[in-house]
């Protein structure tokens, strides 16, 4: 999903570029011209540097560092399926393969690399801060675990498991029932359950459990209710694949 347009703010003047290179706003800028022509690698670049400068991300810093990895990963994982099943009839797929594989390991790690310092420096009170990144600790471990070696593999889901536990955890007790926040981890937690854990009943389960605790969007801007009932469509449309089986054929689950 692409984030909201947003306006670019001017970039510093060349006087102001000299005396501090790289800075946030110059990497801001950056990051949002990258965004605009659509060149996910360079924007992820961008934001790395920001995450790292940055004392805290705000909202639209976290989304934009999230939407970054998001579409450069993704373009892997997808490339990764379709290559995957030409491996088994054509051996000289192999190296090519390899390649997709490092490039997806670099993106998740550079990931993984950032996030423990992010959420460390969320305050205690910014709980929808902690979830979110603690929800991006799970999706880039899965991510990981989806495609490495079998002992990669093996690491990834213990390290995933134990993210998206920890966010369920902060997201019960901290964030509303509509809270985006919350409904999108819940449904990308039930997607590694089914998915990488291979525990379908467990998925179905916290399906079930959060759409019964959702209300109505209320209280929420446009663009939050909007996200809101885009989660729910999914998590229904993904509790009737999986309460059918129907997904056992490699059909791909949506996801945050």
């Amino acid at each position: 999903r692409r984030c909201p347009e947003r306006c670019l703010s001017s970039p510093p003047c060349a006087h102001a570029s000299s005396r501090m290179s790289a800075s946030r706003s110059d990497l801001l800028f950056m990051a949002q011209i990258a965004e605009q022509a659509e060149r996910w690698d360079d924007m992820r670049e961008y934001m790395s540097r920001v995450a790292k400068v940055a004392q805290e991300l705000d909202t639209v810093e976290r989304n934009m560092l999230s939407q970054a990895f998001k579409e450069s990963v993704n373009a892997r994982r997808l490339a990764l399926r379709e290559v995957r099943r030409s491996l088994d009839v054509l051996p000289r797929v192999v190296e090519y393969h390899g390649k997709l594989q490092e490039e997806l390991t670099e993106c998740c790690e550079g990931m993984l690399e950032i996030l423990p310092e992010l959420t460390g420096k969320a305050s205690d009170a910014d709980v929808e801060g902690k979830v979110f990144y603690l929800k991006l600790m799970g999706d880039y471990c899965r991510y990981l675990a989806e495609f490495g070696t079998p002992d990669e593999s093996a690491s990834a889901v213990e390290q995933a498991k134990g993210a998206y536990s920890q966010a369920m955890a902060l997201a019960t007790s901290g964030l509303g029932d509509c809270h985006p926040g919350r409904l999108g981890l819940a449904l990308n937690y039930a997607v590694f359950q089914n998915e990488v854990l291979k525990d379908r009943g467990s998925a179905i389960a916290l399906a079930k459990e959060t759409l019964a605790d959702l209300a109505a969007p209320a209280g929420l801007d446009d663009e939050n209710a909007a996200v809101v009932i885009d989660i729910k469509q999914i998590l229904e449309e993904n509790l009737k694949l999986w309460q059918a089986g129907s997904n056992d054929d490699g059909t791909q689950i949506e996801e945050m």
